[in-house]
C-alpha cells in the first residue's frame, strides 16, 4: 500500500463514521506524510490530533478499525506523541522486492496516460551567455519533467525565446556601440562575446537601421552558438524552441485575445497606448499591452504565449519556472489569463530564488549587461557537470542557493555527490570481484522464492523500504512541485547502501545467487535514479 492509498482508504472510513460537516473540517487539515525517522514508522498522520478536537470519542474505535483494515500492509500501527504511525509489513516489502527482481525499473513507471503538459524553463533572453542562475532553472525543470514522465504525463520541454522587444533593441544598440557607431550607454551589453560577434558582422551591423531586425539577427546567433552549446554542456535538452515573434504572425489570434478583454470592458486607450485595466480586478496598477509607438509589450507577449499553449496547442497543464524577479509578474499574469478562461488548475508557476557563488569566502555578484558574471561554461570548466547538477538540486526553490565551490571540488565523501556515486561504485565492485573469480552472474531467478528469502535480512528490508517509498516520493514531488526532495532521498538511500556493503558479506565460500541478484537490482535502481537527475553513474572511483 502506498501513502496515497492509505490516505484515500482512511478517508473512506472517516466519511462513514463522521457527520458531513465534521468530515469536511477534518479533510481540510488532514495530512499523511513520509516519516524521516524509520524508528517512528514509514508513514504518519495527524488524524488523531484532529479527532481530539472534533470528535474525541471516535478515536479509539477508529484506531481499532484502521488496525484491522490495514493489517496485511503494515507490521505495526501505533500512536507516538499524538501521531498515528504505520510500519510497512514484510509482506508489503516482499511484494515490492518480487516485482523489482522481475520487472526492474519498470516498476517505477505509471502506465496510465495522463494529460499533456508543457514545461517552460530557463528561457533566458538571447542577449548573452547563460549564467549560473540559469543552472537552477535547468536542474529543477529537468527533474520535474522526468518525474512527471514517470507518472505518465506527456511532457513537452520548451524554451521560450524573447526575440523582440526592448532587450533585443538594446542588443542591437550595444553591437553598434562596439562598432563605434554610437556611444556606450549604462544599460548596454558589454561582454566579450558580443564584441567578437560585432567584429564578425560589422558590415551588417553598420548597414542595418532597423534595431529590432538587427537585434533578432544577433539574438539568433547568440542562441545557436552560445546558449544551445551551454545547454548541451550542462546536459539539458529541449523538445522545442518557441519564438516570441511567431506569436504575431497570426494576427487573427492576436485580435481574438484583444477582443476577449474588450468584452469584459477591461481595455482602455491612453495617449495612443492600449492598456489592460487590471486595477478594476483589484490589482495595484494597470498593464500596457500596446505602447504608444504601436509595439506590443513583454506582458502582452506573455499573455499571448500562454493563451497559445492553452487554446491553440491544447495543453491542459502549463508549467513555468521563473526566477525570483518575476514574482510580481506571475501574480498579474495569472489574473490576466484568468479573464481569458485559463483557470488556476491549468497553470503552475514555480518561482526560485537566485544563486550565489561562494568563492574563497566571498560571494560573487553578477550583471549580464556589465559582463561581470559567471557563465555556465565558466563553472563547468572548473567543476564537472554531474557534480554541478547534483549540488544544484538539493535546495528548495524558495531559498537562495549558495554554491560552495570549495566543497564541489572536494573528491571526498564530504561532497554529497561523491557520497552517492561511491555507493554505486561499491555495489558495482561486488559484481566486478565476482567476475574476477569467474562467478557467472545469472539474473534469471525465481522472483517469488528469492524475495521470500531476502526479505528476512534487516539491511535488505531497510533498502526495500526506501524503494517502496520512492513511489510515494514521486507523487509528492509532482503534486507539490518540489523536485529538490529527491536529493535528500538519494543521500538517505546511499547511506543504507554503505551500511549494507559494510555489514553484509556477499562474496564468501558459498555464494548465495539470490543475494547477488539483489546487489544487481540495487545497482540498477540507483543507476536509474541517478539518470533521473541526468547524472551518469560511476562504476569505479
Amino acid at each position: 500500500m502506498q501513502l496515497s492509498d492509505l490516505e484515500r482508504k482512511t478517508k473512506i472510513i472517516l466519511k462513514k463514521k463522521l457527520k458531513i460537516e465534521e468530515f469536511k473540517e477534518i479533510s481540510k487539515k488532514l495530512r499523511f506524510f513520509l516519516t524521516k525517522d524509520e524508528t517512528l514508522g514509514d508513514y504518519s498522520t495527524n488524524l488523531l490530533f484532529l479527532l481530539e478536537k472534533i470528535n474525541p470519542q471516535l478515536k479509539e474505535p477508529l484506531l481499532e478499525e484502521i488496525k484491522i483494515k490495514f493489517d496485511k500492509d503494515f507490521e505495526k500501527i501505533e500512536v507516538k506523541d499524538g501521531y498515528l504511525n504505520f510500519y510497512l509489513s514484510n509482506f508489503a516489502l516482499f511484494k515490492d522486492l518480487r516485482n523489482l527482481i522481475k520487472k526492474r525499473e519498470k516498476i517505477f513507471f505509471v502506465k496510465t496516460k495522463k494529460q499533456k503538459v508543457i514545461l517552460d524553463y530557463i528561457s533566458a533572453n538571447p542577449t548573452g551567455p547563460l549564467h549560473i542562475g540559469n543552472i537552477r532553472s535547468a536542474v529543477l525543470g529537468d527533474l520535474l519533467a522526468n518525474f512527471m514522465k514517470l507518472l505518465g504525463f506527456r511532457v513537452t520541454k520548451e524554451y521560450y525565446v524573447n526575440d523582440r522587444g526592448n532587450q533585443i533593441e538594446t542588443l542591437a544598440k550595444s553591437a553598434k556601440a562596439f562598432c563605434g557607431l554610437i556611444s556606450f550607454e549604462e544599460n548596454f551589453y558589454k561582454g566579450d562575446y558580443l564584441e567578437k560577434i560585432a567584429s564578425e558582422y560589422e558590415k551588417k551591423i553598420k548597414k542595418e537601421e532597423d534595431l529590432e531586425k538587427l537585434g533578432k539577427f544577433l539574438g539568433d546567433i547568440i542562441l545557436e552558438r552560445i546558449i544551445k552549446k551551454s545547454l548541451k554542456n550542462l546536459g539539458t535538452f529541449f523538445d522545442n524552441f518557441f519564438f516570441e515573434t511567431d506569436l504575431y504572425k497570426d494576427d487573427k489570434f492576436v485580435q481574438k485575445i484583444i477582443k476577449a478583454y474588450e468584452k469584459r470592458d477591461l481595455l482602455e486607450k491612453r495617449n495612443g497606448a492600449l492598456i489592460l485595466s487590471l486595477s478594476k480586478l483589484g490589482e495595484i496598477k494597470d498593464e500596457y499591452l500596446i505602447r504608444d509607438n504601436g509595439k506590443p509589450t513583454y506582458f502582452f507577449s506573455d499573455i499571448l504565449y500562454h493563451a497559445h499553449k492553452f487554446f491553440i496547442r491544447k495543453y491542459l497543464l502549463i508549467i513555468d519556472i521563473f526566477g525570483a524577479d518575476h514574482q510580481d509578474h506571475v501574480r498579474r499574469l495569472k489574473k490576466a489569463l484568468e479573464i481569458l478562461g485559463i483557470k488556476e488548475k491549468n497553470l503552475k508557476f514555480l518561482v526560485y530564488q537566485h544563486v550565489l557563488l561562494k568563492k574563497e569566502e566571498e560571494l560573487v555578484k553578477m550583471s549580464k549587461r556589465k559582463g561581470t558574471y559567471i557563465t555556465i561554461d565558466n563553472l563547468l570548466s572548473i567543476v564537472p557537470r554531474d557534480i554541478v547538477r547534483f549540488m544544484f538540486s538539493g535546495i528548495t526553490p524558495e531559498v537562495v542557493l549558495g554554491f560552495d565551490l570549495e566543497l564541489a571540488l572536494k573528491k571526498t565523501l564530504e561532497n554529497p555527490y561523491w557520497y552517492v556515486e561511491y555507493a554505486y561504485a561499491r555495489m558495482n565492485s561486488i559484481l566486478e570481484k565476482l567476475k574476477e573469480i569467474n562467478y557467472q552472474i545469472n539474473i534469471n531467478i525465481d522472483p517469488q522464492k528469492a524475495a521470500e528469502h531476502l526479505i528476512k535480512n534487516e539491511e535488505i528490508k531497510s533498502l526495500m523500504k526506501s524503494i517502496h517509498k520512492f513511489n510515494d516520493l514521486k507523487q509528492i514531488i509532482v503534486r507539490e512541485f518540489k523536485p529538490n526532495l529527491f536529493y535528500d532521498f538519494l543521500l538517505s538511500f546511499s547511506k543504507k547502501i554503505h551500511h549494507f556493503y559494510e555489514n553484509k558479506k556477499i562474496i564468501k565460500e558459498e555464494i548465495d545467487r539470490r543475494e547477488v541478484v539483489f546487489v544487481k537490482v540495487i545497482l540498477d535502481t540507483l543507476g536509474f535514479w541517478l539518470k533521473l537527475m541526468n547524472i551518469e553513474p560511476m562504476k569505479k572511483i
